[in-house]
């Protein structure tokens, strides 16, 4: 029938029945959320990214040497200044993230082609092989401080001191997984590079 005697074309019903059906979806939606939960397609978006971490600028690696770290001493019985022996980097949630993650309570694993292996979190200095901490709390927006709980929230940003047992060779390839219980881990996968310095900007 001719569009012009006032019927329908093909087109016209095909785009119709989309209409139809993207109408059913997002009534399906609203009407399916948790009683007292927020609704909507926005808020379901931004909650997907709970717990979700993100690098926060540059991943830093310093040659095993006595000293410090970040402004945190670490134990080194054995220096070795043409390996590198820990990793710093700070982290923050990603942008539009609702929630909060417990840091404190994260499995922090750096794995390299010999295996892997899995740090303990210390709360104080020196900070010895085969540990990890967080050096301190910040925010990311300006005049606001946060927390002193191990809370990572929207707008804060922690700094952490990765302090593994094994050092790592010029070239070789690790990887450092950071998960936070209930949330989405973490991988930070870098090569040391060729030529050992004090301090090394891992990209």
């Amino acid at each position: 029938m001719d569009s012009a005697d006032g019927g329908f074309t093909v087109l016209e019903g095909l785009i119709l029945c989309i209409v139809a059906v993207l109408l059913a979806v997002l009534a399906a939606h609203a009407l399916n959320a948790p009683p007292g939960h927020p609704a909507g397609f926005v808020y379901s978006a931004l909650e997907e990214t709970g717990g979700c971490l993100m690098v926060s600028g540059d991943v830093y690696g310093y040659a095993l040497g006595g000293g410090t770290v970040d402004g945190v001493a670490l134990v080194c019985d054995r220096p070795d200044l043409s390996r590198m022996g820990s990793v710093s980097c700070s982290i923050r949630l990603f942008v539009g993230d609702m929630g909060s993650v417990d840091i404190g309570r994260a499995v922090v694993e750096v794995a390299t082609p010999e295996g892997t292996e899995r740090l303990d979190r210390t709360a104080g200095a020196p900070v010895s092989p085969g540990n990890w901490t967080i050096v301190r709390m910040g925010h990311t927006i300006p005049f606001l401080q946060a927390d002193d709980d191990t809370l990572l929230e929207p707008g804060e940003q922690f700094d952490l001191v990765i302090y593994p047992s094994r050092p790592f060779a010029p070239g070789e390839r690790f990887l450092i997984r950071i998960a936070p219980p209930g949330g989405v881990p973490l991988t930070m996968e870098r090569v040391v590079p060729p030529r050992i310095t004090p301090v090394m900007d891992l990209g």
